[in-house]
């Protein structure tokens, strides 16, 4: 095997960067959908390696979460099996205590909180993982924290292991006493782990440390874990996690919770003060999957000048267009709701979807399935400081906003410590039988864990080069074009939206008013309106469907493969509003959608 090998007819090797029992790790490059993957190889005259290999692929494909790292593909080459996963520029939670020692409390908890998610996620779908331990926790460089090797997991529905073995499985200084004594895991086992995880990070050390293996599982056996010194307000959270009685221990759902409440009141780490010449810092980028990992240089800075630092401000961040609303969508709680699909690649790019599906009879949708859509979008401060409307409640570190149902859905919208908001809405298809409410008050408590960490996430890959959310929406039209074309009477009133992905033109002695919109979706066909030439563009025009009295413009930008391998659009919405009848409103949108056109890039 070697590089620039391609694999499958579609996997194209970059680097081999590590290996493990089961296999080999090479960094490739996914030439279908343009993306760089990671490929773990086995040998199919391997039974065992191959079955195992298949059966991961089985397990770890069922689970779809941001802190875990994601499952794509099985791909077959002459007698070799691949698992195509997720690419992750990061190191492991075990490389950064081997080379950093044990880490601040704060931090400690934020890894927990992401951890304890994705382990979440991972019993929501039936599967224990059986092996939580630093070496299976990655760190990204923007903080991220993803659980890794499902090799030893089990599938609680079809009592399916990955390890034939029929010795103890797991890493011996992590194992839950039960486990120890020779009794099958549990996700409850899966908790103690995490607990144990995290007692190492904060200690330095593992609880059962010390002397061999043997005297290793004896001590876990006993389960007499010794205090931890430096844990602070973490110490009671681990002792909880790490209960002798399983029965004791909480869900990995609530110890999530747990770690998450005492964040805001722990101390942010201050990086130590540098001695001497800076020394030049070589950061490597490397693929983690279930395999040994190679480390790559990894420095969280935060802010403060030393132990009474205030602590950081939880918001949008530095740059609005950075953050990532997926980031702070969790699908697995909404299970009990309808089947969870996340879509990444609809509407605007401050918004991330998921979309439920329903088994109810009764609507129009063919074969009957039904449709709930909760959506998660960013949006700016509310205009002269004035607080959002609806009934205020707590969650956390932050103030959500909310009224009762209203026309078979319900919003909440979550005020962010530097006053931008997040807001979680939720709709249904006419049949849907949910509480919609009830929805999105899930939805907030998922994205409230994450943003009770450091605020929104930022986008783990930036926008890519030729993207319309690099455009900014305000600058596509002229004040002159606007009061002009537009009959929006002067003096006219610009407001650009979230990221400057919109953008609003009004008058307060006009009843007319524009707006440009950013906006993801299939590519258009008949439904999306009557096809026109503009500029030497295609644009579909529609009246009354952005809202009534509305004549609307669709101009389309630029095609992509999204992230199921389907092809989308980036396109422009072009809208003008006034008095009816909206067939008046077409000739004028026509004409600014042309003036849009004249001032895009070339793609």
């Amino acid at each position: 095997m070697h590089g620039d090998q391609r694999i499958a007819g579609r996997y194209r090797l970059l680097e081999r960067v590590g290996s493990g029992g089961m296999g080999v790790v090479w960094r490739a490059r996914d030439e279908r959908l343009g993306r760089e993957v990671a490929l773990k190889q086995a040998r199919l005259s391997d039974a065992v390696s191959g079955r195992k290999l298949r059966r991961e692929a089985q397990l770890a494909a069922s689970v779809l979460h941001p802190n875990v790292v994601t499952f794509f593909d099985v791909a077959a080459e002459g007698d070799e099996l691949w698992l195509v996963m997720e690419y992750v520029a990061s190191r492991s939670l075990a490389d950064v205590l081997s080379a950093e020692g044990r880490q601040p409390v704060r931090t400690v908890a934020e890894i927990g909180v992401q951890i304890a998610a994705g382990l979440a996620a991972v019993h929501a779908h039936g599967v224990e993982h059986r092996d939580v331990k630093p070496g299976n926790v990655l760190i990204t460089p923007s903080g991220q924290a993803k659980l890794t090797d499902f090799g030893i997991s089990r599938s609680v529905r079809g009592d399916q292991t990955v390890t034939d073995s029929p010795l103890i499985g797991g890493t011996p200084d992590y194992l839950a006493p039960e486990v120890a004594q020779g009794h099958p895991p549990s996700s409850a086992s899966d908790v103690f782990s995490l607990g144990a995880t995290l007692f190492a990070a904060v200690e330095g050390a593992p609880p059962f440390a010390g002397g061999n293996e043997f005297a290793t599982i004896r001590r876990a056996a006993e389960g007499v874990v010794p205090p931890a010194p430096h844990a602070d307000a973490l110490a009671p959270v681990l002792d909880r996690l790490m209960s002798r009685d399983p029965a004791q221990r909480p869900t990995a759902a609530v110890a999530g919770e747990l770690l998450a409440e005492g964040i805001g009141t722990m101390p942010v780490p201050v990086p130590a003060p540098r001695r001497g010449r800076r020394r030049r810092l070589v950061v490597a980028a490397v693929v983690v999957a279930a395999v040994v990992v190679f480390g790559a240089a990894f420095l969280v800075v935060r802010p403060g000048s030393g132990d009474g630092a205030p602590a950081p401000v939880l918001g949008i961040g530095v740059d609005p267009r950075a953050a990532d609303p997926c980031r702070l969508v969790d699908a697995g709680p909404l299970r009990p709701f309808g089947s969870p699909e996340v879509d990444a690649d609809y509407g605007n790019f401050d918004r991330c979807d998921v979309i439920l599906h329903g088994d109810q009879q009764g609507g129009d949708q063919q074969g009957g399935d039904l449709q709930a859509d909760v959506k998660v979008e960013l949006e700016d401060p509310p205009a002269g400081g004035a607080a959002p409307e609806g009934t205020r409640t707590r969650s956390g570190p932050f103030a959500v906003f909310g009224e009762p149902e209203q026309d078979g859905g319900c919003v909440r919208l979550i005020q962010l410590q530097d006053r931008y908001l997040v807001r979680v809405s939720v709709d249904s298809d006419e049949g849907y039988s949910l509480d919609p409410c009830r929805v999105a008050d899930t939805a907030v408590g998922s994205a409230v864990k994450v943003l009770a960490i450091a605020g929104v996430p930022a986008r783990s890959t930036p926008l890519p080069e030729g993207s319309l959310g690099r455009l900014d929406a305000c600058s596509l039209l002229a004040p002159a074009s606007v009061s002009g074309a537009g009959g929006v009477a002067e003096p006219v009133k610009i407001q650009p939206g979230f990221g400057d992905w919109g953008c609003d033109w009004d008058s307060a002695v006009s009843g007319r008013a524009v707006t440009v919109l950013f906006d993801r979706d299939q590519p258009p066909d008949g439904r999306t309106g009557q096809l026109v030439r503009v500029g030497g563009h295609d644009a579909y025009l529609k009246t009354d469907e952005f809202a009534d009295d509305t004549c609307q413009a669709v101009l389309v930008f630029r095609d992509y493969t999204d992230a199921h391998g389907e092809t989308a659009v980036e396109q422009i919405k072009v809208v003008v509003h006034g008095d009816p009848p909206s067939d008046g409103l077409c000739a004028p949108v026509t004409t600014l959608a042309g003036d849009v056109v004249a001032k895009l890039p070339t793609t």
